[in-house]
């Protein structure tokens, strides 16, 4: 038979407790007193037959029975809020979306735009976090991902967002010191390299009719944020999404020096989600303003 379970209000108690390695501050954070909880950590002593603290006035001491316990206890406190925010993401209209994104796209494009989506749809309360690739969505516990590559990934769902162009870059000074006339000149310059993407300058080359040209690689960054700014200091050439560099470009923190030599990537940018997100309203919502949006800016082609 399935044990009694103690009561949440004594475990969140415990949690607590645990990270503070305080009923005061506990009962602060809880919103209780600190009697109250010492009388929940208590009760969940005696259901569970474990001290749970060495209590040294003014603070207590977790037992090492404690820790353990609270590692797991945390975990499973955390999935039950997941599941809770999940269950508030079936409203008719709104919820809260648990959504991955790629670092920069995240920061240059798509946070300066999410007040826009709010005024839309108010209802709807976007929890972002970062990832680079593949995830298991029941693992990690999200709801969707912007994810960029091919229209691949197990156990989910995807849906096209727009295709990349990306555009050969560098600081005014860097172009003043050398000159590019022609993509063969990139051969004497340092390019900069971005860690998923090795192969990027090979595709571009190849793309613009300069295929096994030999160049000197410079930097590996994890980010493309990390290239733009390498780019902007002068440490190389860089190859970039052209939609994450317009303001750049415009400002003159950096040059194109070969503007009608822009290219398409072989990938593209999904929206990826599992089975479980297809009915919630915010995700309808956050796709249906994705397209509507990258439509507006030029970066994807209008729906028939």
């Amino acid at each position: 038979m399935r044990p009694e379970l103690p009561s949440l209000t004594a475990l969140q108690a415990f949690e607590a407790a645990l990270r503070h390695q305080s009923f005061t501050r506990a009962a602060e954070e809880l919103g209780r007193t600190q009697g109250a909880v010492s009388r929940q950590v208590a009760l969940l002593e005696a259901q569970l037959g474990v001290a749970l603290f060495h209590r040294e006035h003014p603070r207590v001491r977790p037992t090492r029975a404690a820790e353990r316990f609270g590692t797991k206890l945390r975990a499973l406190l955390d999935r039950l809020s997941a599941l809770l925010l999940e269950m508030q993401a079936h409203t008719a209209t709104g919820g809260v979306l648990h959504l991955a994104i790629l670092p920069t796209l995240g920061t240059r494009w798509l946070i300066p735009r999410i007040p826009a989506f709010y005024r839309r749809h108010p209802d709807v309360s976007l929890q972002l976090t970062t990832r680079l690739g593949v995830f298991d969505f029941e693992v990690e516990l999200l709801d969707a991902a912007i994810h960029y590559g091919e229209a691949v990934w197990p156990g989910a769902r995807l849906e096209h967002l727009m295709e990349e162009e990306v555009a050969v870059v560098a600081s005014a000074e860097l172009l003043a010191a050398g000159r590019l006339e022609r993509p063969e000149d990139l051969g004497s310059q340092p390019l900069l390299q971005l860690q998923s993407r090795l192969g990027a300058w090979d595709e571009w080359f190849a793309a613009v009719g300069a295929p096994g040209l030999r160049y000197r690689s410079a930097a590996r960054f994890e980010h493309h944020l990390m290239v733009i700014q390498a780019a902007i200091a002068g440490l190389g050439v860089a190859l970039l999404p052209s939609f994450l560099v317009r303001e750049e470009l415009h400002s003159g923190a950096l040059v194109e020096p070969f503007p009608r030599l822009r290219a398409r990537t072989r990938r593209a940018y999904w929206l990826a989600y599992p089975e479980r997100s297809l009915e919630l309203p915010a995700l309808t919502a956050l796709r249906d303003w994705l397209w509507e949006r990258l439509e507006a800016e030029g970066l994807r082609q209008p729906r028939a």
